[in-house]
């Protein structure tokens, strides 16, 4: 079978993928917090390519080869499992890994375990890779691929190697550079306790049933016509009067009852937003003055609302341009990168944030340098003008 009669296949059986995942899934709030923490480290710190400083020519043709869109994404997702799991693993072909099992010393990879991911997220190829060293120091590897469902093992590999460009060669040495999230090796949501996640968990579900609960019950004596008129009512309007029989009433003095409780919902919104307020606190998400309710805030606290995120995705862009440096330090020696500078890093706040008259919260962040600027501007126009008469009553 040819690569694009398995890619045909590979396409027919997708509807058939798509229709097996539609699976009805219980209230996780910390996994929406994941995609939003994690979506929020990425705008912040790989909105774009990071730039490298070389002792050559910026714009040499090896420079621009590295800086594409895939390596860009690559980043993104390196980012995302380091948000998520607290490690992971960057290979030198800029192929990100998920670590199983690791070794290090040092700085040196001496056993790894990854699992790495090719095609899409409903017809994926995953590959398991081992790296160890024997007694006598020599590297051995091994691989295993996962096989797609509704496709065998030639034609998998076939897949693998002719359109994902997977090499299974034996290296010299360990491809990959491993990436720590945090001094801890944790990812971000650790920094929270998991009561959190589960009082918002509660709240999100009584939240959703206060909906039928407040809802209008209806009582009525076995009658199958009053029933259907009940019924007919509560979708059209025109038909909210019911006719009861009069016999009705030799049975029952009020043969139709209504019951009608109140709604919860607004005491278990404010319960929700001051936990989220205390989650994206601990988590050190980015927040806004509707985390703290409603408040008049001066022009300073508003601008600390922030502080803790921002100083937390410093400690992150540092970690990163280091992490960053070994990598092209140890794979691509030839470029002679000696600096990396990534977006929110201290280097990054000294030489490119003191151009910009705000910060990306839109907070001034160097109006005491704009007003010594403005005030020397003064000055200056002001020994101007001084001179100019003195000259003149000369």
């Amino acid at each position: 079978m040819t690569t694009n009669e398995i890619l045909e296949k590979m396409k027919s059986m997708q509807p058939l993928m798509r229709a097996n995942s539609n699976n009805k899934s219980k209230i996780d709030s910390r996994k929406q917090f994941l995609k939003y923490g994690a979506q929020q480290t990425i705008q912040t710190l790989w909105s774009n390519f990071p730039k490298l400083q070389t002792d050559a020519d910026d714009s040499s043709e090896e420079l621009k080869g590295l800086k594409t869109a895939g390596n860009l994404l690559n980043f993104q997702l390196l980012e995302t499992i380091l948000y998520n799991s607290g490690i992971a693993a960057l290979k030198d072909d800029f192929n990100v890994a998920e670590v199983l099992d690791y070794l290090e010393v040092k700085g040196e990879i001496k056993f790894l375990k990854t699992r790495l991911t090719f095609g899409n997220s409903t017809r994926p190829f995953v590959v398991f890779e081992e790296y160890n060293f024997d007694d006598n120091g020599k590297l051995i590897f091994n691989y295993s691929l996962v096989v797609p469902e509704k496709m065998d093992a030639d034609e998998a590999r076939k897949m693998l190697f002719n359109v994902f460009n997977y090499r299974p060669t034996v290296p010299v040495e360990i491809p990959y550079k491993i990436f720590y999230n945090n001094c801890l090796k944790v990812p971000d949501l650790a920094l929270v306790n998991e009561e959190f996640f589960t009082l918002l968990n509660k709240d999100i579900e009584v939240l959703i049933k206060d909906s039928y609960l407040s809802a209008p019950w209806i009582f009525s004596i076995e009658n199958a016509s009053v029933k259907k008129q009940i019924e007919e009512g509560l979708e059209d309007l025109s038909k909210r009067f019911i006719s009861l029989n009069p016999q009705l009433q030799m049975y029952d003095y009020d043969p139709l009852r209504i019951l009608q409780s109140q709604s919860q919902s607004q005491i278990i919104i404010q319960k929700i937003e001051k936990n989220i307020s205390w989650i994206k606190k601990f988590g050190y998400f980015k927040q806004d003055s509707s985390d703290f309710g409603t408040k008049n805030m001066h022009n300073v606290e508003a601008q600390e609302i922030n502080s803790d995120f921002e100083d937390y995705i410093e400690a992150k862009a540092n970690l990163r341009e280091l992490q960053l440096l070994d990598f092209f330090n140890k794979f691509y020696k030839y470029l002679n990168i000696n600096k990396v500078l990534i977006y929110g890093s201290t280097e990054w706040l000294i030489t490119e944030a003191r151009k910009y008259t705000v910060n990306q919260n839109g907070a001034q962040i160097n109006s005491g340098m704009q007003s010594e600027e403005n005030n020397n501007d003064n000055r200056e126009s002001f020994n101007d003008r001084t001179e100019t008469n003195e000259e003149n009553n000369n």
